[in-house]
């Protein structure tokens, strides 16, 4: 299992050499997904991303980079800032060697329905998988949760993905996002349909009533059969854990807990 964690824009300076000493050079962690910092200060910004640039030094150590994602960031939207935002988070990927974009493929609103909000996600997609192809990265899009939102279940997850229709087109599956839209619904068949596709994961947990990121043994998601149906698949990918958390302590808690859920799945 390479244990992923996740470092957002607004984490102090302290932070994240915190986690750089004790999670990425004593190798707990093989991974770490971080996000484009457009809405941050300028100072904020300009120390993310220079402190980032440590973990750029140590092998066998993958970043992945979480597009903007707010509801200023709704790429089936046909806003030309929106589309160019996208664009420079890929150009700002490429200074870490990052291969992976994730992305939420968007929402309806109040001028723009499912149909017609689907429809222009994808022409959009398209154009981002062309322009990140440059760099030779994958964007992988994410199953969302909000019944507004898009690819909520792996119907259309799947027809989404295909619609596409680029070589570096993929799926990252957030099971907390799964468990709310899908009303607790066992994950073996998504992992299984999008095997072919899935190369990330989102791990935290819930009660299916609202996406809580909270630890792995807090809600009613059954990870060890999880963990066995990626074994299943041969999943090779990151496990990137969205679980809240306070320090590198909560992180080490975390890493700990996959370990233990994964040695012990199928039982």
């Amino acid at each position: 299992m390479r244990k992923c964690f996740t470092i957002i824009a607004s984490r102090p300076k302290e932070d994240i050499l915190s986690f750089e000493e004790h999670l990425v050079k004593t190798g707990v962690f093989q991974g770490c997904e971080i996000f484009y910092p457009y809405n941050v200060s300028n100072d904020q910004r300009l120390m993310y991303q220079e402190t980032l640039y440590n973990f750029t030094k140590y092998e066998n150590f993958e970043m992945v980079m979480h597009l903007p994602y707010a509801s200023d960031s709704n790429v089936a939207s046909n806003d030309i800032d929106v589309f160019n935002r996208f664009i420079d988070a890929i150009d700002f990927s490429n200074n870490y060697g990052i291969k992976k974009l994730t992305l939420h493929p968007g929402f309806e609103t109040e001028y723009m329905k499912r149909e017609e909000a689907l429809k222009s996600s994808i022409e959009n997609v398209k154009k981002l998988c062309d322009y990140a192809s440059k760099y030779d990265m994958t964007i992988m899009i994410e199953n969302l949760v909000g019944k507004h939102e898009l690819c909520l279940n792996e119907e259309e997850i799947l027809y989404f993905l295909k619609s596409v229709n680029k070589p570096n087109i993929k799926f990252i599956l957030d099971c907390g996002h799964y468990n709310v839209a899908n009303n607790n619904k066992d994950l073996k068949n998504v992992v299984y349909k999008l095997k072919d596709y899935l190369v990330h994961l989102h791990l935290s947990n819930n009660y299916a009533c609202r996406d809580e990121h909270a630890s792995l043994d807090k809600g009613n998601i059954d990870f060890k059969a999880y963990f066995k149906y990626l074994c299943d698949i041969n999943y090779q990918g990151l496990y990137c854990s969205e679980v809240l958390y306070k320090t590198y302590i909560d992180l080490l808690n975390t890493a700990r807990l996959m370990d233990e859920l994964n040695e012990s799945k199928g039982k």
